[in-house]
């Protein structure tokens, strides 16, 4: 598969510049990301673009987030997407930049009632490409370094059709005077606010909404010290502990002498991370 790689400052600002200087303004764009699936936290990881003749495929890890807003925060770029809320999520609260000028195609599909609404079931239906799903990517770790074509090329496939499927489907709206519901809804996902407040991390836990009095104070302290632990050994927060085991622990501070920890862990930082838990719970 051809495409443009980038992966440093200065040659996405030479793309971007060249781009302006065609005189185009419309991208197909998504991103690939880690999301507490192989590592600690939330991370961008890839960004994907078809400008309707090059894929690109550009590597964030050597870009400051400064040269990635002339990408997401330009204005002067129409960034055809589907389903971007999860995207504008992750890259508000990661990384403080918001992509801007979006059509998302996700709405139609729910306002032309497909059967399935998924990306490729849409480009299957409406354009008659039938896409590969290849399974073992949709929990790829996209972290790691160098990517292979096969990963690659899975990434590209979310993008490559996109231009081609908003013109169908933009005509089947307006077909069915659908456009201002469309656009509407477009405007809803541009405007949402997708700031998340960090103590949601922990009130969202199955279990948290029923505790009482001190033991939510005490669930907060024993939450915290699992994040540490995973961030310090760079691991999904549930494979350090997990979620329904955090609740266990406040009910019943025994239970901290049968949480069984992963053997990445090093036997040192889990003998501190259950000093750690005892304290927290009183019994240490």
């Amino acid at each position: 598969m051809n495409y443009i790689n980038i992966d440093s400052r200065a040659a996405l600002r030479a793309y971007l510049e060249k781009f302006k200087n065609k005189g185009l303004h419309v991208i197909a764009l998504d991103i690939e990301a880690e999301s507490n699936l192989h590592a600690y936290g939330e991370r961008l990881c890839l960004i994907q673009v078809f400008d309707g003749v090059n894929s690109v495929i550009i590597d964030p890890f050597g870009i400051d987030n400064a040269t990635l807003k002339l990408l997401f925060e330009n204005t002067n770029i129409l960034k055809v997407m589907y389903d971007a809320g999860s995207d504008l999520s992750l890259l508000k609260n990661t990384i403080s930049i918001e992509i801007k000028s979006i059509l998302d195609l996700r709405p139609a599909a729910e306002l032309l009632n497909y059967d399935k609404k998924d990306l490729h079931s849409v480009i299957a239906f409406e354009l008659g490409i039938i896409l590969e799903k290849k399974r073992k990517y949709q929990k790829h770790n996209w972290i790691n370094r160098p990517l292979s074509e096969q990963a690659i090329e899975y990434a590209l496939n979310d993008v490559m059709h996109l231009l081609a499927l908003k013109d169908v489907i933009l005509a089947k709206l307006y077909a069915k005077k659908l456009f201002e519901p469309f656009f509407l809804k477009n405007l809803q996902i541009q405007n949402k606010d997708y700031t998340r407040d960090p103590d949601d991390k922990y009130r969202k836990i199955n279990g948290y909404s029923r505790l009482r009095g001190s033991k939510k104070t005490i669930f907060r302290r024993v939450f915290d010290i699992r994040e540490k632990y995973a961030k310090l050994c760079n691991m999904p927060s549930h494979n350090v502990i997990q979620k329904d085991d955090l609740v266990n622990i406040v009910n019943d501070p025994k239970f901290i002498d049968k949480i069984r920890f992963s053997k990445r862990i090093r036997n040192d930082l889990i003998q501190d991370m259950l000093h750690e838990l005892r304290r927290a719970v009183g019994t240490g």
